[in-house]
């Protein structure tokens, strides 16, 4: 029986060339985008999880309420990871990570091998205690893990980053030298493999923080914030429990101790407002969004969902197609159940019959969409930012895709199949069946779902856009055109200020200025307390970004000053000199702010200038209080460049770099490109909400183009009649086409709220937005019923340029 259905389904999709090619393309492509989104969901939920132990791994967090908003971190003291050690039974290990560029070592490097005198740059420098490749359960190729970070001195470096030095032999027991530091060398002491792509971690170099101390007393010091710390609880631990038990008694008998000693005047209210967390490691990547300075490269659980849904809509989008074409077609249909109910097929085998036909379909546009999804993948994994791939090793893919093929015909032709099925056979074959009509209110209903969902996906599709825009384009304090950066500058040593000079004299540079603190994500940042003169252990502090620059920062950078002066090299008092920004006056609720002094951990420093506020964090973030200081950080110069050929400017600009570091390559970025980077995420889901949103609309216009041909199909003898009588091309045309255009309204009333509520809680991730708009849901309804109108108005033009007397001869 079952090889009499599959033959007669074979027969009938042969049979209906046009039905089953819009089905197969519609349905193949939602299976596709599910296939795609999938792995890319699938890739994002399983970060950290092939960490032997992961599901009692943690990382401790903080939360503390300011100014009414909570603000949450990651960064806690050195002594933190040894006193929950020592303090708390249910902790097995702890230990820290420290990756803070203000900290030598730590972040970026230019390293140079033992006998070799070229200075190479790299990235992903962190320092970390011994235990951490305990915790992470971190693999070696080379050398013993146990020990490999237990001497002061020592290294550990990738697979990747050996084989690209070392090539194929073993370098443990070679040393390296970072930033031109020949006085101290570090040892490799193991080689480990690469941290996997769903690992939140993603150092080339862990260095050892046995021995290591970054100023005198920093590592018994509470209230200096700098690591990362990682803690291993007992099995069966109950972790609500232990997390109100550490904070409550870290806070009270070591923060608040501490800080009260140091005349901090928030100490008495720490415990109403700082509140320390324990973060499942398996957490990190998708519910870090609320934390302060964590990493860009994590994602959000809310995007993760979004995504999903629109892959299951597309899908579901693509089966309404089917659904719709199925009982659109019933008449055709009829006489077959007719026939077949008179000789004796009971209505189980009718069901049997349609439902495989449904599955054959659907088995037929699984392996096309498998087809397609290979197909995509490279491109896919590009935009994602994501080193995906299809799991054909996976030994639950393939049950999984025929479970999924078999679950999407069923469920696609249930309904047509006992539609078609309860057809009376004596009405049937007296010609008394309506054509498909019975059906209409269903269809309706479908055509209004698929539509909403993609006015929704249009909806997105244009506000994501929009803030896109305007992060890009908005006002953010300063000037990121034309301005070059260069690195690694700080090897030049005491000639950095000479090699600054040479710079400015090039034609085409108008300023140039030395500092590693740009108002870009990865620049340096750090955190420090700030309070008005006078009120030391009075006052609560503000904190606050302090950063070194040069007197040429401001004028390279466009940044304005409001109020008062720059910074001068001629006046030796400067050193004891500050400008603030415009947030710093209000949090220090400074009146005629110039002149007046401010206190850093008990050092006054007069203001002389208010510099306007600009955004140095993505615009997620609040403008924070900043004071700017003069002095020397020099690992970076910044070039303000007007020239009409930036290329034979670069090409100056290295000619002098090599001149001053013959050993080390030249290396730069246009401000403008770093800036973008910053929103790698936001462009990501930009362009798969676009690619997304117009596979969901295509499939969906397919659907309304192949019921509009079947309409056209059913009316002919109506239409011919109707253009007898007189009526008129107008006519005929807003005959077929106004009841679908009514559908198309019907779904853009339904989807503007929709649309609204989850794009407004996309925004609230911003802290500056575009609003929105009214004029952006009424080009989404436009959009659509534009599409609209040009997938149905092919079938209308031509049923009314049909010849009714052929027409009617024919009938």
């Amino acid at each position: 029986m079952l090889k009499n259905y599959i033959k007669v389904a074979w027969r009938n999709l042969l049979k209906n060339k046009g039905f089953t090619l819009i089905n197969i393309v519609g349905l193949s492509f939602g299976v596709a985008a599910c296939i795609l989104i999938s792995i890319y969901i699938i890739h994002e939920s399983s970060y950290d999880k092939h960490v032997a132990n992961s599901n009692n791994i943690y990382r401790m967090t903080n939360a503390i309420i300011q100014d009414g908003n909570v603000r949450g971190g990651i960064h806690f003291s050195a002594i933190m990871a040894s006193t929950v050690l020592n303090d708390f039974a249910e902790v097995e290990n702890a230990g820290r990570i420290m990756d803070n560029g203000l900290f030598y070592g730590a972040g970026s490097n230019e390293i140079r091998l033992e006998g070799s005198p070229t200075q190479y740059h790299e990235e992903g420098f962190a320092y970390a205690d011994q235990s951490i490749m305990d915790i992470m359960d971190i693999k070696m190729v080379y050398g013993n893990a146990p020990t490999s970070l237990s001497e002061p001195g020592t290294i550990v470096i990738s697979n990747s980053i050996s084989e690209k030095y070392f090539g194929e032999s073993n370098p443990v027991g070679r040393s390296i030298y970072l930033n031109g530091n020949n006085d101290q060398p570090f040892r490799i002491n193991g080689v480990m493999e690469d941290f996997a792509s769903n690992s939140h971690l993603d150092y080339d170099f862990m260095l050892t923080l046995s021995g290591v101390e970054f100023g005198e007393g920093e590592q018994t010091r509470w209230t200096q914030n700098n690591y990362f710390t990682y803690i291993t609880l007992k099995t069966g631990t109950n972790i609500p429990q232990v997390q109100k038990k550490i904070s409550n008694h870290i806070i009270k008998d070591y923060l608040m101790p501490a800080f009260e000693a140091g005349g901090f005047a928030m100490a008495e209210s720490f415990e109403d407002r700082l509140s320390i967390g324990l973060q499942p490691l398996t957490d990190i990547n998708l519910y870090s969004n609320d934390i302060d300075f964590e990493a860009s490269s994590r994602n959000d659980i809310k995007i993760v969902w979004i995504f999903g849904i629109v892959a299951l809509f597309i899908l579901v989008i693509a089966s309404i197609n089917f659904v719709n074409l199925a009982t659109a077609k019933s008449a055709n249909r009829a006489k077959e159940v007719g026939v077949r109910k008179v000789v004796g097929a009971p209505k189980r085998y009718l069901v049997g019959q349609f439902l495989t036909e449904s599955v054959l379909l659907s088995g037929i546009s699984f392996i096309i969409g498998l087809v397609i999804a290979w197909l995509m993948m490279p491109l896919f994994s590009s935009i994602s930012g994501k080193a995906l791939s299809l799991p054909f090793a996976s030994p639950l893919f393939v049950p999984l895709l025929l479970t999924s093929a078999l679950a999407v015909g069923l469920l696609a032709g249930l309904y047509p199949s006992f539609y078609l099925s309860r057809f009376r056979p004596v009405a049937v074959l007296k010609g008394k069946l309506s054509t498909g009509g019975k059906s209409n209110a269903l269809r309706s209903g479908l055509v209004v779902f698929q539509f909403t969902i993609s006015i929704i996906l249009i909806i997105g599709t244009l506000i994501v856009n929009q803030q896109m825009d305007f992060i890009l384009n908005s006002k953010i304090g300063f000037e990121k055109e034309e301005v070059i950066q260069l690195y690694g500058t700080n090897m030049l040593g005491d000639k950095v200020d000479t090699f600054k000079d040479e710079l400015k004299k090039l034609n085409g540079v108008t300023n140039a200025s030395i500092s590693d603190y740009l108002p870009l994500e990865g620049a340096k940042r750090n955190g420090n307390s700030f309070v008005n003169e006078g009120r030391d252990n009075i006052d609560e502090t503000v904190p606050g970004q302090a950063w070194v620059i040069d007197e040429d920062y401001l004028e390279t950078l466009g940044m304005k000053l409001v109020e008062g002066r720059n910074f001068s090299i001629d006046r030796i008092g400067d050193d004891d000199a500050t400008i603030i920004n415009q947030t710093m006056v209000k949090k220090l609720n400074l009146d005629n702010p110039v002149g007046k002094k401010i206190s850093r951990y008990g050092r006054l420093y007069e203001v002389v200038g208010i510099v306007e506020d600009f955004n140095f964090n993505s615009l997620k973030q609040e403008v924070q209080p900043l004071c700017f200081f003069r002095g020397v950080s020099p690992s970076i110069i910044s070039l303000k460049a007007d020239t009409g050929d930036m290329v034979s400017l670069l090409k100056e600009v290295e000619k002098k770099w090599n001149e001053f570091s013959p050993n080390m390559a030249f290396r730069y970025a246009f401000m403008n490109d770093s800036f973008t980077k910053m929103y790698a995420n936001v462009t990501r889901i930009r362009t798969i909400f676009l690619s997304f949103s117009v596979l969901a609309i295509l499939v969906a216009c397919l659907g309304l183009f192949a019921l509009s041909a079947f309409m056209v199909e059913q009316r002919k003898k109506e239409i011919s009649i109707r253009m007898v009588l007189g009526a008129t091309f107008k006519n005929i045309y807003s005959l077929l086409s106004i009841n679908f255009l009514k559908l198309v309204g019907v779904s853009i009333v339904l989807a503007v709220p929709v649309g609204w509520y989850v794009m407004s809680r996309w925004l609230e991730d911003f802290a500056y937005k575009t609003g929105l708009d009214w004029t952006t849901f009424f080009m989404a309804g436009l959009i659509a019923l534009s599409i609209a109108i040009l997938t149905i108005s092919y079938q209308s033009i031509n049923a009314a340029l049909i010849q009714p007397l052929k027409s009617l001869r024919t009938e």
